[in-house]
């Protein structure tokens, strides 16, 4: 009955650790893998793949209950493989010495290295932080500049089909225009020989100009004639 006993605390235990394990991973800051897995930035190849394996056993969703099991084995598996990533393990390692480069200047002025404030959760908490801040930082500059990619290759896209369009209408503009060439060759024919269609074409008599008629003068209407101007003696 003992060993019963014993052996049931011992598998709650281990679903209580369990469910801990994936309770932490979810509230562990997305773009620190060191953070996820627990490493330190000196951790090699072969210490992130143990770290990964021994973790990924105890959270995998076939093996735990909790309803975000999945969601965290998921963010475990991505920060696994961006360390296992040459480049990107280098560029994390370069954002925390900047974070410890930055907390120095505020935080270690006159301090040694052999400080106890360097071994210090403060000193630990303070690094974490200000790496999350420039996580963030360069996170944001990326989507940013992704964003405006995305709206150069948009405009580039919109040009070409513009392009395409147009080049679509001349030549459906040339196709209507040699398939309409025997009717306009037909037609002029038909100018030229003064037909038409519906019959002949009625040709305009020229104009010529009339001159309008002269009418007599009627000796009975007396006329005025206009007074002429003459200069007084006073020059006037």
């Amino acid at each position: 009955m003992a060993d019963e006993i014993d052996r049931f605390l011992e598998v709650e235990a281990s679903a209580i650790q369990k469910d801990a394990e994936v309770e932490r991973i979810l509230v562990c800051f997305k773009l620190d893998p060191f953070d996820i897995l627990e490493l330190p930035v000196t951790c090699t190849e072969k210490d992130i793949k143990m770290a990964y394996r021994k973790k990924s056993l105890m959270i995998h969703p076939d093996k735990v209950k909790h309803p975000r099991a999945q969601e965290a084995f998921e963010q475990l598996k991505k920060a696994e493989t961006e360390l296992m990533d040459t480049a990107k393990r280098q560029f994390l390692i370069s954002i925390i010495e900047e974070a410890k480069f930055e907390i120095k200047k505020v935080h270690g002025v006159n301090k040694l290295p052999t400080d106890p404030f360097y071994n210090s959760p403060t000193y630990t908490g303070l690094v974490k932080q200000k790496t999350k801040e420039l996580l963030i930082d360069n996170e944001l500059r990326k989507r940013k500049l992704m964003k405006k990619e995305m709206e150069a290759e948009g405009e580039e896209a919109r040009r070409q089909d513009e392009a395409l369009d147009e080049r679509r209408r001349k030549m459906e503009a040339k196709k209507v225009w040699e398939d309409s060439r025997d009717d306009r060759v037909q037609g002029w024919r038909n100018f030229q020989a003064g037909r038409t269609t519906g019959g002949k074409i009625k040709k305009k008599k020229p104009s010529t100009f009339r001159p309008p008629k002269a009418v007599a003068e009627d000796p009975k209407t007396p006329y005025h004639r206009r007074p002429t101007t003459t200069s007084n003696s006073e020059g006037f």
